[in-house]
């Protein structure tokens, strides 16, 4: 395996923009030789045969294909995905539905370690696509997003946010935060193996469960101080959601929920299922729960948030 080279995660369920996502990711590398893409693509066949995304550079695209009724959920999908690694040197997980600037694979490969951890992660809500998408394309963002806790839901999941800052105020070097977003996550690929995906978590909550899961491990969450890479936020009638099409999507989430609560030490559970193979996907040892608090500024069994962020 030559060095530098980037394993791209994306699960994708019945996206019609994914070929877009593939063609972007592929035409603004600077190396795309270096890139390959673990790819699971769970559609609908004989329905979105038309989607299916990989069209060129089919020898950089390991696909896992699944019948859409037969999918399980996000991190299921991203778990699997884990398994089409082959030893390439980074590990960088998106959704399917992003656009990338010039060069972003030199600008993350060259990010990484002006971090200052011996463990660190890249990791932020990725900037929103341009208004009047898609009609305008220009990636030309004045701000980049920090990730921030916002409120506890009903079920006592943390729920996450960002505020944008200043790209003029933006710091010398990327700065801690303790939080994770799924739709961004650049790090090197040893963590596939020391905090790999929990595919028992269904969508709600995947992100404080890995960020603090990271923590434990004793790798250090920082946030991006460029903006490389840009998400569709927009709910669009055309692009499928899992729990569109899964009538029974709620056991699944609610299990998740109670797995999330019983690994974050705010209520102990003795269902089999929600406890499955929870030591393989549990907190690390290299710090405590207790100090991923402290850093976080939450309280997961009091449910409260001591501070959201910085101020825009």
């Amino acid at each position: 395996m030559s060095s530098k080279s980037i394993f791209v995660s994306i699960a994708a369920y019945r996206d019609p923009d994914c070929i877009n996502t593939l063609r972007s990711l592929f035409s603004t590398a600077r190396e795309p030789d270096r890139i390959t893409v673990g790819l699971c693509w769970q559609a609908l066949p004989g329905t979105d045969d038309e989607l299916y995304p990989v069209r060129e550079r089919k020898d950089q695209c390991r696909v896992i294909a699944v019948d859409a009724r037969e999918s399980r959920g996000a991190c299921w999908a991203r778990s699997n995905i884990q398994s089409l690694w082959r030893g390439e040197d980074y590990l960088l997980q998106i959704d399917s539905h992003m656009r990338f600037i010039p060069d972003w694979d030199l600008i993350l490969r060259d990010m990484l370690p002006r971090c200052a951890s011996v463990k660190p992660v890249l990791s932020t809500y990725a900037h929103r696509f341009p208004k009047g998408f898609p009609d305008n394309e220009t990636l030309d963002a004045q701000r980049f997003p920090v990730m921030c806790a916002r409120n506890f839901d009903n079920a006592g999941v943390l729920k996450l946010g960002s505020t944008g800052i200043s790209l003029s105020a933006a710091p010398e070097f990327p700065e801690r935060n303790p939080f994770f977003s799924a739709n961004f996550f650049f790090a090197a690929a040893a963590v596939i193996e020391d905090v790999p995906y929990d595919p028992h978590l269904y969508f709600f909550g995947e992100e404080i469960s890995l960020a603090a899961r990271l923590f434990t491990h004793g790798w250090d969450i920082f946030t991006p101080n460029a903006v490389p890479i840009y998400h569709d936020y927009k709910r669009r009638p055309e692009r499928r959601l899992h729990w569109d099409d899964h009538l029974d999507w709620q056991n699944s989430n609610r299990r998740s929920k109670a797995r999330i609560r019983h690994l974050l030490g705010m209520e102990s559970s003795k269902d089999p299922d929600v406890l499955d193979e929870i030591e393989k996907y549990g907190l690390g040892i290299a710090r405590s729960l207790a100090e991923y608090e402290k850093f976080a500024g939450v309280d997961f069994q009091t449910r409260t948030i001591h501070r959201t962020g910085p101020s825009t």
